[in-house]
């Protein structure tokens, strides 16, 4: 199933959350209705839903200026599997969801996109294995700007069960390779529905980590200096029960949530809920200008340039986040050298089969050269090599040493 809270129907405590969210009535028509998205340009929210023995699908309903009307399935959308979690593009011509088990996808349920032509909604669109992994993903959010796409998936390479991923577009509008947002924000739990509030610069999530108050508890943080900040648990709104799913209302301080607690008649329920700014994490100030002195950059040594941050987990090819500082250099470095050219060699520990083994280091060579492409270094310039674990940096005896074995190394040529 698409959502797949993990529920415990035994012994709740009573609620602790001190602000009040109403339940949406118009809208909990069936067994259960989660992870709401709320078009300003449409006027419309869209929801998932799942009723008595019945696969997930996507609801669409209208709002008529005093409440939610015509709560409807989305017919064009929905096919005999699961769907559900809903994003939409700003101008409301743009729709993400996760679907499952269709005959294109890479396995399990995948991101999908259509859009809004001849008043309806295109034929869905595979996001693409740099997206998509043969794992599950899932509750998509596309930033206002439509250039970022945050999830969740439980592919290989996260902290746990669940994690946050993330995607950008490059300057041809292709999505990159999908990164995790790394321990700050991921742990050994599960970490869902991930909401972007842009004016506040603040990461919404639902995590049942340890900590919360039972269950799926919201959490929010913010980026400082490249780094998330510690995921605060928003004690406000969690309760004993699960909180997971939330985006912005209609009106000013309004969002719209979906939960499940004792005493709803329904298993999730969507509710709205008035939240002040106080709860919100500050947003950062940027520092008075003052008028700099222009001082020359010096030039990147390539002998300087040490790419020991570059490290991968076992059996993994992702780059790790957050992006480590000596891919920037090397960036850097390309770009003032306009001719060189270079050869990325992966390697891998010694662990598992040479083929494996083979195949991997060359995967994780190629994920660099990946990169280096969308930061606009010419796919003509580079060259990759797999050594799997025949040239080890240093002994293989214990998992430190292995770590230090799982790298990239980059060779100069010369014409």
């Amino acid at each position: 199933m698409l959502a797949a809270w993990i529920f415990s129907f035994g012994l709740w405590g009573l609620s602790v959350d001190s602000l009040k969210s109403v339940p949406i009535t118009e809208l909990n028509l069936q067994k259960a209705q989660y992870f709401p998205y709320y078009s300003n340009a449409r006027k419309e929210i869209y929801f998932t839903t799942r009723a008595d023995r019945a696969d997930e699908e996507l609801q669409v309903a209208t709002w008529d200026g005093a409440k939610f009307i015509n709560p409807l399935a989305l017919t064009s959308i929905n096919q005999d599997s699961n769907e559900g979690t809903s994003t939409l593009s700003q101008d409301g011509n743009t729709l993400i969801f996760s679907g499952c088990e269709y005959r294109n996808s890479f396995g399990g349920c995948d991101l999908y996109e259509s859009y809004w032509l001849n008043n309806s909604w295109t034929k869905p669109r595979n996001l693409g294995i740099l997206i998509n992994s043969h794992d599950w993903e899932g509750q998509p959010y596309l930033s206002q700007d439509g250039k970022q796409l945050y999830f969740s998936s439980d592919r290989p390479g996260g902290q746990g069960k669940r994690d946050l991923w993330m995607s950008e577009k490059d300057a041809q509008g292709r999505w990159k390779m999908a990164i995790n947002l790394g321990p700050q924000i991921n742990s050994s739990a599960d970490e869902q529905g991930p909401y972007y509030l842009e004016k506040r610069e603040v990461l919404l999530f639902s995590s049942d980590r340890k900590g919360g108050l039972g269950g799926l508890d919201f959490y929010q943080s913010q980026l400082e200096n490249g780094q998330w900040t510690i995921p605060m648990n928003i004690l406000e709104l969690n309760s004993s029960g699960n909180e997971a799913g939330i985006c912005l209302g209609i009106q000013e301080n309004e969002y719209f949530i979906s939960r499940n607690k004792a005493g709803q008649a329904t298993e999730e329920e969507l509710h709205r809920i008035n939240i002040p700014n106080s709860i919100w994490l500050a947003k950062k100030v940027a520092p008075i200008q003052v008028e700099a002195v222009i001082t020359k950059v010096p030039k990147i040594k390539f002998q300087d340039v040490s790419f020991d941050d570059i490290q991968f987990a076992s059996n993994q090819w992702s780059i790790p986040y957050p992006i480590p500082s000596s891919l920037g250099k090397l960036v850097k470095f390309l770009n003032e050298n306009s001719q060189q050219k270079i050869e990325i060699r992966g390697h891998t520990d010694e662990v598992g089969q040479a083929k494996a083994n083979q195949i991997l280091s060359e995967k994780r060579a190629n994920a660099i050269k990946q990169y280096l492409v969308n930061q606009g270094i010419e796919a003509s310039r580079i060259q990759t090599k797999g050594l799997s674990f025949l040239k080890p940096k240093v002994a293989p005896i214990q998992a430190e040493a292995r770590k230090l074995n799982r790298r990239i190394e980059i060779v100069l040529l010369s014409d």
